[in-house]
């Protein structure tokens, strides 16, 4: 009896060390994370008026008297506001209300960035979209470790015969670590006229973008699919939750990261005294696989710094704008960025 009860107390204790072994083997994989971004950055205009746009207003001589030492203090906010994120600098940074190319290229130049001590040299993507003010959808990413980019647009005629006319739709893939990661970055039609009004629009991109998430998921069932952008709808309306399907349950194909924050009347866009999540990370079934990069299913966030918020005389809180109207406050935007932390 003797020598079985001592033979038994070995094997648990070497069950226990395995066991242990084992768990700090998991600890210590799981300690690594990569932040992703996505801001909606309020009019990165440059001051030179495009005659093929609606631009006139964000020149010097225009009515926002829109002057470079204004633009060049909004592209500091911008890297302030990146600079606030958690973590490390993100990997990868959907952006959208860039009017051109010539803002990113400025924007990734910014001393606040390169004075780090995990300086990033950010690439940039970006394409001229049809939209008639000239935004569009972009991004920067740190290409030291997001590997084999690519990237193409997706256009849309909205079924509104007046104003056809929108934001393309981004989708970049890279190789992050072993894992391929595809991105799709948006910014939906507006509810301007109104959100009913205005609800065909967006249930038209939703479409199309589901069509595309889709055609990803035909070649690989577990792909790891992150949906980012400024969808001008709530993670409860019908374009988002049954449109493009992006469930509050973490075990469906398409998640959506925001749903619970938007619903404890939190988000990343002020309207009306509320707040709401019009700014959203999706993630696809693929990501909580936990083999490779993964999330749970609190892995997303909106940054709200004090920094970056604007206090009435009541104490209401709001996002601190660049402008009120055509009035100039020198803010950040009137949205607040949204990240997700991706482990492994």
């Amino acid at each position: 009896m003797k020598k079985h009860s001592f033979l038994m107390l070995l094997s648990v204790l070497f069950a226990g060390l395995t066991s242990c072994a084992i768990a700090q083997k998991i600890d210590k994989g799981s300690n690594e994370e990569a932040v992703v971004a996505f801001y909606n950055v309020e009019n990165l205009f440059d001051t030179i008026d495009d005659p093929l746009t609606i631009d006139e207003d964000f020149t010097p001589t225009g009515k926002l008297q829109w002057t470079a030492p204004r633009y060049n203090e909004k592209l500091s906010r911008i890297s302030e506001v990146i600079d606030l994120l958690p973590g490390e600098l993100p990997v990868f940074i959907g952006l959208c209300e860039i009017e051109n190319r010539s803002g990113l290229v400025d924007l990734v130049k910014q001393p606040k960035w390169n004075t780090r001590a995990d300086k990033v040299s950010y690439e940039i993507i970006h394409a001229d979209s049809p939209d008639e003010r000239g935004i569009d959808v972009a991004a920067i990413y740190d290409a030291s470790r997001l590997k084999n980019v690519r990237f193409e647009y997706y256009s849309i005629a909205l079924p509104d015969p007046k104003d056809p006319n929108t934001r393309d739709i981004l989708h970049a893939s890279g190789v992050l670590g072993k894992d391929e990661i595809h991105f799709f970055v948006n910014h939906w039609p507006s509810r301007s006229g109104g959100q009913a009004e205005s609800e065909p629009n967006r249930f038209a991109v939703a479409a199309l973008l589901r069509s595309k998430v889709d055609a990803v998921l035909s070649e690989n069932s577990n792909a790891k699919i992150l949906i980012m952008g400024d969808f001008n709808d709530h993670p409860n309306d019908k374009s988002m939750f049954e449109i493009l399907g992006a469930k509050n349950e973490p075990s469906a194909p398409l998640y959506n990261q925001m749903y619970a924050i938007h619903t404890a009347g939190n988000g990343s866009y002020f309207y009306k005294g509320e707040w709401g999540a019009l700014d959203q990370m999706i993630t696809s079934s693929g990501f909580m696989i936990t083999k490779g990069w993964h999330v749970d299913a609190q892995a997303a966030g909106v940054l709200r710094d004090e920094k970056i918020l604007f206090r009435d005389k009541e104490g209401i809180a709001r996002p601190s704008r660049s402008y009120a109207g055509d009035s100039y406050k020198g803010g950040y935007s009137d949205h607040l960025p949204v990240f997700i932390k991706l482990q492994k």
